[in-house]
């Protein structure tokens, strides 16, 4: 369903807490720069405070990509805590999203091929399946 929907959805738990604090889970990728767009929009216009977590293998690839973020944001009048994390990427994203305790994560939607991802399985997948948090899936 999410790969055919043309608009973000959002996943959300049983419960539900007020948003006070958003994660942006972000990688550089096209559907991340959708995500980045729609956390600038959020955390501007809700005043809630954003962090933004890259999580890759290489170091350099992942500082410049927060360069990208932090620009487009505070372009935007959008102060933002920047996180760089090595390590299995959904695993880590949903550790940070639990240890600042984010109210909505918001990530871009499948990146590759649909079924390279159903053979090998995605983020996306297993975010969807562990997190306690709402998710915003931005495609």
């Amino acid at each position: 369903m999410i790969q055919l929907c043309p608009r973000p959805i959002l996943a959300t738990p049983q419960t539900m807490s007020p948003l006070k604090r958003a994660l942006l889970a972000y990688d550089g990728s096209p559907k991340s720069e959708e995500a980045l767009f729609v956390a600038t929009y959020i955390s501007g216009q809700w005043q809630i405070p954003l962090d933004v977590v890259t999580v890759l293998e290489n170091e350099n690839d992942a500082s410049k990509n927060l360069d990208k973020a932090q620009i487009y944001l505070e372009a935007h009048g959008v102060v933002a805590d920047y996180i760089t994390r090595e390590g299995p990427v959904a695993k880590t994203i949903l550790n940070i999203c639990e240890y600042i305790g984010a109210d909505l994560l918001i990530m871009g939607g499948y990146g590759s091929n649909p079924l390279v991802e159903v053979v090998l399985g995605s983020v996306v997948d297993q975010v969807l399946r562990e997190c306690h948090t709402p998710t915003l899936i931005c495609r």
